[in-house]
């Protein structure tokens, strides 16, 4: 009988720190996402300001402060700088749906389709923008929302080699959506209600995990081959 073969330290340290690496992985890319959604977010403010000065001055003068601020533009201006405060909670979420797929589903997602999928997510934001100001603010965010998460949930589908993986993806996405559009028309209760998803969330990562042997997940396909002799 020949003896195993000898693994270098190297690989062992990679493969056993593979979990590790992938949740740091996307812990410094939602990081890094920060920087497109920032770059949104100072579009939508000097958006905002240049159509407070197209306004002529005696409209200005005329109207009161309060009633120009309730104009339909500048309420969609105001939705995106709000959404834009939960951007980092919905990306965590999606990618945290992704990882889960990828440790119970014994798939491998490369780093490169985490960078897409945040890619769409990101333009969830710029078509808010775009389309705020030229339609009403629901029917923005809804348009918004439907275009980012078609491409994702499409996505999904090929990467997650599952139709079905993918539903749960869309429902992930249609459940975020619609928790954060209420959120926003909660201006007043807004953190409260922030706060009571993170609760739910992490409440549901640590249902689904709750039997997950992450030392097992760490020793990767070791445990499985030493099963097999």
């Amino acid at each position: 009988m020949e003896p195993p073969p000898v693994i270098p330290a190297r690989a062992r340290f990679a493969r056993r720190n593979a979990v590790t690496l992938k949740l740091l992985f996307i812990a410094g890319l939602v990081l890094l996402l920060h920087v497109p959604l920032r770059l949104v977010n100072a579009l939508q403010e000097e958006r905002a300001k240049t159509h407070a000065r197209s306004i002529p001055r005696f409209i200005v003068e005329a109207s009161p402060r309060a009633e120009l601020a309730d104009h339909p533009v500048f309420e969609a201006y105001r939705t995106v700088g709000r959404a834009l405060k939960y951007a980092l909670l919905v990306l965590a979420l999606v990618f945290t749906a992704f990882f889960l797929f990828e440790m119970l589903g014994g798939l491998r997602l490369h780093p490169a389709q985490y960078g897409l999928v945040g890619a769409a997510l990101c333009l969830f934001y710029l078509a808010l923008l775009a389309l705020g100001e030229v339609t009403a603010a629901a029917a923005a965010y809804t348009g918004a929302a439907v275009a980012s998460s078609s491409l994702i949930v499409l996505y999904s589908a090929a990467i997650l080699r599952s139709w079905l993986r993918a539903g749960v993806i869309a429902a992930l996405l249609g459940a975020v959506h619609s928790v954060l559009f209420v959120v926003l028309r909660m201006e007043d209760f807004a953190l409260i209600a922030g706060t009571a998803t993170l609760f739910a969330a992490l409440g549901a990562v640590m249902f689904f995990t709750r039997h997950v042997d992450w030392h097992a997940q760490e020793a990767g396909s070791a445990a499985g081959s030493e099963v097999g002799r």
